[in-house]
């Protein structure tokens, strides 16, 4: 067996595991179910030199109550890190707040919470999910941005699409866009699947937005090779920190991050959080079976 039908062998069969022993492995990634536990994730984080950005857990709402929901909590996070004095900011899925039965809902609630972030002077990002509303996101963000400066949006290396994506937000505005690699399994027609073709794109991106002046670029990866082309492009191209920062998820990567903050370089943290951790779990796993090794090795490590 190849290991890569190892890994997704693996994945179908956490099914069947109980959900504790998925927990187990999935603690190191997620803060908790509580929104308690995402504010003391990003305190530590904080004190140890890092921004930080709450997600709240959940995506495709099937209605409005869902939505409803789903933007009071978002609501009490942006409050939250307002009172706590949080360097903290909130990543947003679209479908969460009803993109994908009701785009003018999603609209109105979007509204709302980047108004009351802009009361705090706090940022929001709009997340990228599938390819099939990839379009939608960034009309809604073109929406969004026209209105309001604290709002960002996500450009994924793995898509075709993403040159001209990038081209057409830089031409329309200063756009502060994170460049990610992508999790979701896309089609051959419209994606990279080959690592190194990703990283490729993802090079050719950064460029792409760093050269062309973007507003800021988050430059988010776990990619030694990807950080080490980054940090040779911000020192040739004299990018001073307001104008990039590093990103990084919960639990991943922690002496690279290190090593970053010690270069005096400024990097955030995503806080994924809530009741919705094993959905979010087993889907992530799914969509990228390559990490179902971590699995193994996690489960059994000595703690």
């Amino acid at each position: 067996m190849t290991a890569t039908l190892l890994q997704r062998a693996v994945v179908e069969g956490l099914r069947f595991v109980p959900r504790p022993v998925v927990w187990r492995f999935s603690k190191r990634y997620i803060a908790g179910t509580r929104i308690e536990d995402a504010f003391e994730a990003v305190r530590a984080l904080n004190a140890a030199g890092c921004r930080a950005t709450i997600d709240v857990l959940g995506e495709d709402s099937r209605d409005a109550e869902q939505v409803e929901a789903a933007k009071r909590l978002y609501l009490e996070a942006l409050d939250g890190i307002e009172a706590r004095s949080l360097d903290c900011g909130v990543s947003v899925k679209l479908s969460e707040m009803g993109l994908r039965f009701d785009r003018d809902l999603c609209a109105d609630v979007m509204r709302a919470l980047l108004e009351r972030a802009a009361e705090k002077s706090l940022f929001v990002r709009i997340d990228m999910e599938d390819s099939s509303v990839t379009s939608d996101t960034l009309g809604l963000y073109r929406e969004m941005r026209a209105d309001f400066d604290n709002v960002g949006i996500v450009i994924q290396a793995c898509l075709h699409r993403s040159e001209a994506d990038v081209a057409d937000l830089l031409d329309a505005d200063t756009a502060n866009v994170r460049l990610c690699k992508g999790i979701y399994i896309e089609p051959d027609d419209i994606s990279w699947r080959d690592a190194d073709d990703i990283r490729a794109s993802f090079r050719r991106l950064l460029e792409q937005l760093l050269g062309a002046g973007a507003e800021s670029v988050a430059i988010a990866t776990h990619d030694p090779a990807i950080v080490a082309h980054a940090e040779e492009v911000i020192e040739r191209l004299a990018i001073p920190t307001d104008r990039y920062e590093f990103q990084m998820l919960l639990g991943v990567a922690g002496p690279l991050r290190r090593q970053l903050i010690r270069r005096g370089h400024p990097l955030r943290v995503y806080v994924p959080f809530g009741e919705l951790w094993y959905r979010y779990s087993m889907r992530r796993l799914r969509e990228n079976p390559h990490i179902a090794g971590h699995i193994v090795a996690n489960l059994f490590r000595a703690r």
